[in-house]
């Protein structure tokens, strides 16, 4: 799928985009196996996409559109996948309001969560890819001057519509509402205590 999306992008003036809606032909034995965890494999699929946009730089016209078939022509074990563009419903304008009006989706960069840092003038880092670092290290998404902070801290995951946050075998630690994790799927609120810094998970 990543390579297809490589081998079919499109270069604007300004942007490079790339397939977004994705055909996976199986074989009817494949398909049946698979069928009960269809939703799952799309909501990974999906994710898999928005972490390689986020990665190469690319865009997408739209939201990842992820399909399943049983009318693979291969063998058991086999599959083709098919890539297309499929470019976002406009939302309708109200008439005073009327004029100009053309969106482009950006699923890699649309950020619906953040990560406040509690007590420091609440800086806000918004989670606009798919994968955001924690630590020490200047190229860190969220770098931070904390002695008590590993150089590679944490990171948090976008799974499907949730994020995780993983410690990353730190020195101190990775806290979440008080009890030390390696793992943890966040809600909204949840706080995260990397070394004396305190972060908040944000959504609407």
């Amino acid at each position: 799928m990543v390579r297809l999306m490589d081998e079919r992008k499109t270069i604007s003036i300004a942007s490079v985009y790339v397939p977004n809606s994705f055909t996976f032909h199986l074989a009817q034995k494949d398909y049946d196996r698979l069928a009960p965890l269809e939703q799952s494999l799309k909501r990974e699929l999906a994710t898999i996409a928005r972490r390689a946009v986020a990665s190469e730089g690319w865009k997408l016209p739209g939201p990842p559109e992820i399909n399943l078939v049983a009318d693979g022509k291969g063998p058991a074990g086999t599959f083709d996948v098919e890539a297309m563009v499929v470019e976002a419903v406009e939302e309708a304008v109200p008439e005073d309001h009327a004029g100009p009006h053309t969106q482009l989706i950006d699923m890699s960069l649309a950020a619906d969560a953040e990560l406040i840092v509690v007590g420091k003038n609440d800086r806000s880092y918004p989670l606009s890819k798919d994968l955001i670092t924690i630590g020490r290290l200047d190229s860190s998404d969220v770098a931070l001057a904390d002695p008590g902070a590993s150089r590679r801290h944490a990171e948090l995951r976008r799974e499907g519509d949730d994020w995780v946050v993983l410690d990353l075998g730190s020195t101190n630690g990775t806290i979440v509402n008080g009890k030390r994790v390696n793992r943890h799927r966040l809600a909204k609120g949840d706080r995260i205590t990397v070394g004396d810094t305190v972060l908040e998970f944000r959504r609407p």
